[in-house]
């Protein structure tokens, strides 16, 4: 009985762990698909972000709770930066645009390691 009991514990255990791993994926096609309607804000064609490129901005900061997902992140919108030739000024407007604070200041060769 007590091999059973331990044999549930040990599945019990793998089960959350796995469950954890799949959370703590994120992938870049779902960051840029909430960050789309921030693209043309980003070109400059506008002087404050959407509501809509807002809502997606906070569900990215939202889904990046660890240090993997937001390493993740950094680099999936890094990529992205380049080559949509985003405007500076706007990329570092956009978090506090939208009511995001962030620990560091957004730039083209932020090294997202760190």
């Amino acid at each position: 009985m007590k091999t059973i009991s331990a044999f549930a514990f040990v599945l019990l255990a793998a089960l959350a762990f796995q469950q954890q791993l799949a959370r703590a994926y994120i992938a870049c096609p779902d960051v840029l698909s909430d960050m789309e309607p921030c693209l043309s804000f980003l070109q400059g064609d506008g002087t404050t972000p959407s509501g809509q490129c807002c809502a997606g901005a906070r569900s990215v900061y939202a889904a990046a709770g660890t240090t993997a997902e937001r390493r993740a992140t950094c680099d999936c919108l890094k990529t992205a930066y380049r080559q949509i030739n985003a405007q500076l000024s706007a990329a570092q407007a956009l978090p506090d645009d939208c009511g995001l604070s962030l620990p560091y200041t957004i730039t083209p060769d932020i090294d997202c390691s760190k």
